[in-house]
C-alpha cells in the first residue's frame, strides 16, 4: 500500500513525455509482480480458514484488477484515470491488512484460552463487550479521538508540517477499525430483526472518509463530515441506551403481577411464616457449615 502511494504521488509530479514517467510505469509493473508473491500466500492462508476465505479472495481480485487497469491507463498516458484505480488499490490493500490483523489477534486469543491453566483474561478498559463486540459508546469515543487527531493534522498541514503517508495511513486504519466495529454491531442487530438503516448509512460514510484519508485528502469538508459522523454516533448511542432502559422497565413491569390468594391458603402461609420466624430467633452455637445449612433451609421455607 505504501509503495503504491509513493508511485501515485510521483506520477502527479512528472510529465508524461519524460524518461522519469517511463521509469515510474516500470515501478508499477514491479509492484504488480511483487503482489503476485503476496497473492500466493494470501490464497494459501484463505484456504485454511473458511471464515476469511471469501473476503480475502474478493479483495485479492480487486487489487489485481486495480493494478492491471491502472497499468493500461498509464501506458495510454491517462494519468488521472489511472490515479483513481491506484486509490482503489491502496484502499483494498489497507482493508486486507486490517482484516488479517484482526484475524491474527482472534487466533492468538483462541490459542491462549485453550491452553491449560491459561491466565488470559480481558483487561479492564479494553472496550470489548461480553459478546466480543465493541460497545457503541466505545466506538463514539474512538471516533471523537480520531476527529481531534484529524483536526490537529489539518492545522499542521496549514503550517507546512506533517502529512506523511504513514500518518495518514494510521488515521485511515483507525477509521477502518471503527467502521468494522460498527458493522459488527449492525449485523448483530440485523440478526435480531432490529436492522438499522441509519447505521448502514453511517458505515458507508465512514468508508468514504477512510478512502479520503488513504488518498491524503484532508480538508474542511472532510472535517465537517467527521463531525456529522460523531453526532450521529452519539445519537445512536443515546437511542440504544433508551431502548435498553425501556426493555428493562418492561421486564420489571411484567414481573409485578399480583395474584389473589384463597383465604384458606393465606391462613396456612401466615402460620408457616410464623414458624420460620421462630427458627430465626434460635441462635445455637453451630459450626459454620451447619449454620449455612440452617440458613438455606430457612430460605427454602420462605413463602413470599
Amino acid at each position: 500500500s505504501y509503495d503504491q502511494e509513493d508511485i501515485k504521488d510521483e506520477f502527479e509530479q512528472v510529465s508524461t513525455n519524460t524518461p522519469r514517467y517511463t521509469k515510474l510505469v516500470e515501478n508499477q509493473f514491479k509492484l504488480k509482480d511483487d503482489f503476485k508473491i503476496v497473492e500466493d500466500s494470501l490464497r494459501a492462508l484463505a484456504k485454511r480458514n473458511e471464515n476469511i476465505e471469501s473476503y480475502v479472495l474478493e479483495k485479492v481480485s480487486e487489487v489485481k484488477k486495480g493494478i492491471k487497469t491502472s497499468l493500461g491507463q498509464l501506458e495510454e498516458r491517462q494519468v488521472n484515470r489511472a490515479e483513481q484505480n491506484q486509490h482503489a488499490t491502496m484502499k483494498n490493500l489497507n482493508d486486507l491488512a486490517l482484516m488479517l490483523s484482526e484475524a491474527m489477534e482472534q487466533m492468538q486469543q483462541q490459542m491462549a484460552s485453550s491452553m491449560p491453566g491459561s491466565q488470559q483474561c480481558n483487561k479492564p478498559g479494553q472496550g470489548k463487550g461480553k459478546n466480543g463486540k465493541v460497545p457503541m459508546d466505545k466506538i463514539g469515543e474512538g471516533q471523537k479521538s480520531l476527529n481531534k487527531q484529524m483536526e490537529k493534522m489539518r492545522q499542521q498541514l496549514k503550517n507546512g508540517k506533517g502529512g506523511s503517508s504513514k500518518e495518514f495511513a494510521k488515521m485511515a486504519a483507525k477509521q477502518a477499525a471503527l467502521r468494522e466495529a460498527l458493522r459488527k454491531l449492525e449485523q448483530d442487530k440485523e440478526g435480531q430483526g432490529k436492522g438499522d438503516k441509519g447505521l448502514q448509512e453511517l458505515i458507508k460514510k465512514m468508508d468514504e472518509v477512510e478512502t479520503k484519508l488513504v488518498n491524503k485528502q484532508l480538508d474542511g469538508e472532510l472535517l465537517k463530515r467527521q463531525a456529522d459522523i460523531l453526532t450521529r454516533l452519539l445519537e445512536a448511542e443515546k437511542a440504544e441506551r433508551k431502548r435498553k432502559k425501556d426493555e428493562k422497565r418492561k421486564s420489571k413491569s411484567a414481573q409485578q403481577v399480583k395474584h389473589s390468594i384463597p383465604p384458606s391458603l393465606a391462613d396456612y402461609i401466615k402460620k408457616r411464616k410464623a414458624e420460620v420466624e421462630s427458627f430465626k430467633t434460635v441462635s445455637p452455637a453451630l459450626r459454620p457449615y451447619y449454620k449455612t445449612l440452617v440458613e438455606e433451609y430457612i430460605n427454602e421455607l420462605k413463602v413470599d
